[in-house]
Parts: C-alpha cells; structure tokens; sequence
C-alpha cells in the first residue's frame, strides 16, 4: 500500500462551480472597456465605409450615370441629360449676351428693352421656362434630322461653316460676298425666343402686306402664316467702315477672329466646348436643307386677287383680333347693319367713304383696300368669296367667325412673288411639313425632366450688373 507523500507544498484544491463564475465574472471586468471600444471602433469604421461607399455612389450618378440618363427620347433616340443641361446653359449665356448688346444699342432704354427684350429677360429670370423651349428644341431637330436622313439628306462641315460665317458676319455688321444675292431660307438663328411677337388683328389683310415694324399684323385667319425661326435680338454696332470695299480675304479674315473670339467666350461663360457651339449651327444647316429640299419645285409665281371689303363685326368693342361666339342677337343686329351698308352701296354711296365710316377692320383707314394677296391667307368663306365673285360685282354679306362681310374684287390674275412672299411661302411650307413630322413622331420626357433643367448661370451673374432684379 502506497505511503501519503510527505513533501511541504500546497494542496490541491478542487475548482468548483462557484469558482469558475467568479472567474468569469473578473475576467468580463478587467476586459469589458476594451471589449466596447473594438465593437465601437467596428461600427465606425462601418459606417464611415458605408458613407464613403455611399459618396461614391453618389458622386457617380451625379456625373456619370444621371448625365448619361435620356432626358427624352425622340422615336427611340435618346437626347442625354449632358447634352440637355449643357445646350440650356449655353442658351441662357447667349441670350443674356444678345440682350446686353441690345442695351448698349439702345443707351440703356428701359422702356425699349421690356417692350423687344422683355419675354427673353422673363426666360432667364424663369429657367423652366428657357428649359421647356430648349427641350422642345431639341426634340424638334432630332425629328427633323430623322426625316432629313430619310430624304438622303447630309451635311457636311462646310455647310456649318457658312452658317457659322453668316451669324459671326452679322454680328459685327458685315456683309459676306455671298450674301448680295440671298436665296429665302428659314434664315435660323440661335436665338431662342423672338424679339417682336406678332400682333393678331381681324383684318382679312395677308402677312405679306400687314404694316411693318414694330410689330406685324397677320392676315385674318385663324392661324396666322407661321414662321420657321425666331427674330434675332440686333447684336452689335454695325461697323462704321463701308464694308462694300472690304476685300474678301479681309472679311473671311475678320469672320474667323470673331468665330474664335465666341466660342473662347462660350467655354469661359458656360464651359461649352467648340462641338457644343457648332452643333447649333450644325442643326441650322439641317433645316435649310430640308426646306429647299421640300420646296425646290415652288412656283415663283401664283394667282392673287385685289379686292376691298366692309366688314360688319357681331361684336366690335372686342379687341382687334379676338372672337367670341355671338348671341342671336348679336348675328342679326350685325347681319341688319351689313344689309343696310349693301343697300347704301345699291344706292350709289361711295364704297371707299362707308367703309370709312362703318367698317370694324383695320382696313378701314384706306377705304377697305386689301392690295392683292393669295387668296389662301383668308378665312375659308372669304377665299371663296374672293375666288367666285365676278370682277367689279359686289356680294355679301359673307359671314365669318369675324362678322359679315361686304366684298368688292377688283382683278384676279396669275402675279410673281416678290422674294419676300416667296420666303412666306417656303417657311410656311416647311412648318406645316415640321408640324406633322412631330406629331407622328413618339417622344417620351423622363418624368423628372423639369428637375434637371440648370439654373445657372443665374440671372444675376448674367444681367444683374444692368438690368437688377427690382
């Protein structure tokens, strides 16, 4: 039987349960803060994971996957938020500096720059505004440059460079070698908005013979012969010099230091490139094109009629131009007003005099005369009033949405157009052509597209140094 070991030392001790606990119990003390500040030092370096990752992401859409993004598309060709963007600041920086130049024209004019420029400082004070008509735009090229793909239509670098060469000529009032003899065109500019917008009256008169500036009056038809392009806002003082004696090397020379001078002004205003300034005029080639190309076959000449009118409104305390459907009693006090006028006419009363003295049309002030013009710039029963009376009779009353009418037609004969009436005829051929191109073509805007319109350069940065916000 084996002996007790005798050897001094200590015991051994069972470990309990209990101890084991209170081991624990000291060992979760000892490291609890540490424990908390790994955990703490986790989760932050987490979250700041998370947001850097979240800032990435951020910074990518903003400048790599939105101006990617279509902001339209146009029959499945998509028009890209960079461009949108880009196109829109470029326009507000041009419009302003059309505007500034007009100022200087006319020696800080307030009176003068609301009534010309007013709509075009509205647009920059409003940039949803300028951002629907530059989107509208730009849809509306894309559809013209499909349908110009479709005709075989191309354009190439030179035909940009003339258009280019025209605007920067007429920038400082010269005039290329090329431009003696002008063909009509849309004659497009990169202006955005018109400067003078026409003023409707109920005068049965054609565009073409309506009173020139400051503002026009359009025929009396329910829609007025329409124009391709906007008017341009005058730019800069004409230079002084006769320009007739410049030699052409001196002019193509003065032309491209301008051209530079523009496209460095619109990379240090707006930061658009020389293709983003080019593309403008690029598109301004196209619709030329296009409009010779659908009006290469027009007639230089076409039947017109002289005739003189009284017209009889059913209302005329209206304003010139506007319409309203007419009471019973309106009709049939107008149409006892017109019978009475026919039968003074019936009696010998001088037409010239009572159109004078009753007539409710602006016409009225030279004795109803119209002058000659098509007959399609009238109303439907005016045009075949004035295509069907005899010579020298006089018929009536014609009513019309205006009034009734007292027609009198002095000639109807086959006449040349003048080139501005042959201008009319071709823009008015092109936008009614351009009109049924957009409305067969399928264009879908991003639901947030009007988020993405830019606001800057803000109105103050471009104006704000002469025309203040008040």
């Amino acid at each position: 039987m084996a002996k007790k070991g005798t050897i001094g030392g200590p015991r051994t001790r069972r470990v309990t349960e209990a101890d084991l606990k209170r081991r624990r119990e000291y060992r979760s003390r000892a490291e609890r803060d540490r424990l908390w500040q790994r955990r703490v030092l986790t989760i932050t370096a987490a979250l700041i994971g998370l947001s850097v990752v979240m800032l990435i992401g951020a910074l990518a859409f903003e400048h790599i996957i939105r101006p990617g993004q279509a902001i339209s598309t146009v029959n499945g060709d998509e028009i890209a938020t960079r461009d949108f963007e880009e196109r829109v600041r470029l326009m507000r920086w041009l419009t302003a500096e059309q505007i500034r130049d007009f100022y200087f024209l006319t020696g800080g004019n307030l009176e003068t720059i609301q009534q010309y420029a007013g709509e075009q400082i509205s647009n920059l004070r409003f940039p949803q505004i300028m951002g629907s008509q530059v989107l509208d735009e730009m849809e509306e090229e894309r559809v013209i440059e499909q349908a110009a793909a479709a005709l075989g239509i191309t354009i190439d670098e030179a035909a940009v460079d003339a258009q280019v060469d025209g605007y920067m000529a007429q920038r400082v009032g010269l005039a290329l070698p090329s431009d003696e003899t002008p063909t009509p065109t849309t004659e497009p500019t990169i202006t955005p908005t018109p400067l003078v917008s026409p003023t409707p009256s109920n005068t049965p008169r054609p565009t073409e013979t309506a009173t020139p500036l400051p503002t026009a009056t359009p025929a009396e038809d329910t829609t007025p012969a329409p124009t391709a392009t906007p008017t341009e806002i005058p730019t800069e003082t004409p230079i002084p010099s006769p320009t007739a004696t410049w030699e052409p090397a001196v002019i193509a020379a003065t032309v491209e230091s301008v051209a530079g001078d523009f496209y460095q002004d619109a990379k240090k205003a707006v930061g658009a490139d020389r293709a983003a300034v080019r593309q403008l005029f690029y598109y301004d080639a196209l619709r030329k094109a296009v409009l010779e190309e659908l009006t290469k076959d027009f007639s230089a000449e076409e039947l017109q009629v002289n005739a003189r009118h009284i017209l009889i409104s059913f209302n005329p305390n209206l304003p010139a131009g506007q319409t309203l459907p007419p009471t019973d009693e309106e009709k049939a006090a107008a149409l006892a007003r017109a019978e009475e006028t026919l039968a003074a006419l019936q009696d010998g009363e001088p037409f010239a005099d009572l159109a004078k003295a009753v007539s409710n049309d602006s016409s009225a002030a030279s004795g109803g005369e119209l002058g000659w013009s098509s007959p399609d710039t009238f109303v439907p029963a005016f045009k075949d009033a004035v295509l069907n009376a005899a010579i020298g009779d006089i018929v009536g009353p014609i009513e019309t949405e205006y009034g009734y009418h007292i027609i009198q037609v002095h000639a109807r004969e086959v006449r040349p157009l003048t080139a501005s009436q042959l201008d009319a005829r071709r823009n008015e051929t092109f936008t009614t052509w351009l009109d049924e191109q957009k409305a067969a073509a399928s264009i879908e805007r991003r639901d947030d597209w009007l988020d993405r319109i830019p606001k800057d350069p803000s109105y103050n940065s471009l104006l704000g140094d002469i025309l203040p916000l008040g």
